[in-house]
């Protein structure tokens, strides 16, 4: 009887040690989905919260941080409508004259990461819409401070951008370097239903992930699939350094002074995953 005791114990004991080892081995995945309580955030002048968001569990050091204009335009609402994909509460994003925006950071990814979410933008005739991911270390970066992409920003990995005007198709464009460059074959129009999936490659060699069967991820480049289609080519690293972490992300809009309307967009769903 004591042998099978000691025997049970030993199972028992590689047993959770394997499960503890691959759960420690796992990259983490954080499916983030803005609760379900409405909410507004609209300070006058503008201001920043690292409270405003539903935090993140995973871990107390991640911060989710909202960011009005600095003078006091634009809005943050968790919304139940808005959206056709809207689960809970959804964001909606009302862009201010300057950077409003949403951001995460310290998150503990390391050069690979999967990030998507749905995304609509409504149909106002002027204003810019930016998503990015990359590597935060200071309180002046994109993701932590208040402004927006610069040329000699060089802690972007994947850069996305949507210039708005008069017509119902947006203009598309991605982070090429120091350089925004048209993306030819992109279609987004307004106020419609996206969902944008962007697998990111910062590391010092190639991976392969399964989608619409084997994909190839050269290193510093990244891939972005639009409501399930792959836009054709591969798309390269804004300018951040090879091998950095990915433990940032953001996305911020943009409205012209003088314009009439505010542009919106709505945002839900996000998923931001350590495996491809």
């Amino acid at each position: 009887m004591k042998k099978l005791l000691v025997l049970a114990t030993a199972l028992s004991t590689i047993t959770l040690s394997t499960l503890t080892h691959d759960a420690w081995s796992q990259a983490p995945v954080i499916n983030y989905d803005f609760g379900d309580k409405e909410a507004t955030f609209n300070p006058n002048p503008g201001a920043s919260s690292t409270s405003f968001l539903p935090k993140i569990a995973l871990s107390k050091a991640i911060k989710v941080r909202v960011r009005t204009a600095s003078d006091g335009t634009g809005v943050f609402n968790l919304v139940k409508s808005g959206a056709g994909f809207i689960k809970g509460v959804g964001l909606e994003v009302v862009a201010g004259t300057t950077t409003s925006k949403f951001s995460i950071y310290n998150l503990t990814l390391e050069g690979i990461a999967k990030t998507s979410f749905n995304l609509k933008i409504d149909a106002a005739a002027a204003g810019q819409w930016v998503f990015a991911n990359g590597s935060s270390d200071n309180s002046d970066d994109l993701f932590q401070g208040n402004g927006g992409i610069k040329e000699t920003s060089t802690e972007i990995f994947a850069g996305l951008r949507w210039n708005l005007s008069a017509a119902n198709e947006i203009n598309f464009y991605t982070r090429n370097g120091a350089k925004w460059a048209s993306v030819k074959g992109a279609s987004f129009l307004k106020n419609t239903d996206y969902l944008i999936e962007v697998y990111s490659n910062n590391s010092a060699e190639a991976k392969k992930y399964t989608k619409e069967g084997e994909q190839t991820l050269n290193a510093g480049t990244y891939h972005i699939w639009v409501n399930g289609k792959r836009l054709a080519g591969e798309f390269t690293s804004g300018g951040l350094e090879p091998s950095k972490t990915l433990n940032g992300f953001v996305f911020y809009g943009v409205t012209p002074k003088g314009n009439e309307t505010m542009a919106k967009a709505w945002m839900d769903n996000l998923e931001i995953n350590g495996n491809l």
